[in-house]
């Protein structure tokens, strides 16, 4: 992608976001973006077939930016099964404070979109990505007893799937914790260390 084309595209999104995070998906319009931009509405869509194309791709983006730096705050000189644990317990504890700061939006950026799969199936990717070379890390160094290295990964992604800001907002911290620890007990002490 082009420099100008990069650059054009940020330009759209900042602008999109803004008004999302404002207004709301279903009250921002193409049109509007393109004022918030200061761009003709024909030159968004050159880069954007509609509003829910730019929406998916601020979604993705703020997704992929958060895994990382949870990633980026693994100690290096821990296990491979504590490099998991603590994985999932700061994705958890970042996901808390994430939810907080979005709780009194309008609209919430998870709510009521209509092509929420194809979302949350590429937040599923980053997490399976961020996870495959802990779990590689730990059958070598043989921590970790894995008959199925994929299936593996997709049963602890599945497992965690409820860590979204959806079920973070309904409910209770106390609560969240307690079903958070013993999916943790589950998917570490039950699952991985009955198989060693």
């Amino acid at each position: 992608m082009s420099t100008q084309v990069n650059s054009k595209k940020v330009l759209i999104k900042n602008a999109a976001k803004q008004l999302f995070f404002h207004f709301g998906l279903s009250k921002t319009s193409m049109e509007d973006i393109a004022k918030q931009c200061n761009l003709a509405k024909p030159s968004i869509y050159y880069y954007y077939p509609n509003k829910e194309s730019i929406f998916e791709e601020i979604v993705v983006d703020e997704a992929r930016t958060f895994i990382n730096k949870v990633s980026a705050k693994i100690p290096s000189d821990f296990s491979a099964k504590d490099k998991i644990i603590f994985f999932y317990r700061t994705y958890f504890s970042d996901l808390k404070k994430y939810a907080k700061k979005l709780e009194h939006l309008p609209e919430i950026l998870y709510k009521n979109y209509p092509h929420g799969r194809p979302i949350t199936e590429k937040i599923t990717t980053f997490l399976k990505a961020n996870l495959e070379p802990l779990i590689n890390q730990g059958i070598q160094d043989g921590s970790l007893s894995v008959s199925d290295q994929e299936q593996t990964i997709a049963a602890i992604t599945m497992m965690t799937d409820f860590l979204n800001i959806d079920w973070i907002l309904r409910n209770n911290e106390q609560e969240m914790d307690k079903v958070f620890d013993r999916v943790i007990e589950i998917i570490f002490y039950v699952y991985f260390f009955s198989l060693k």
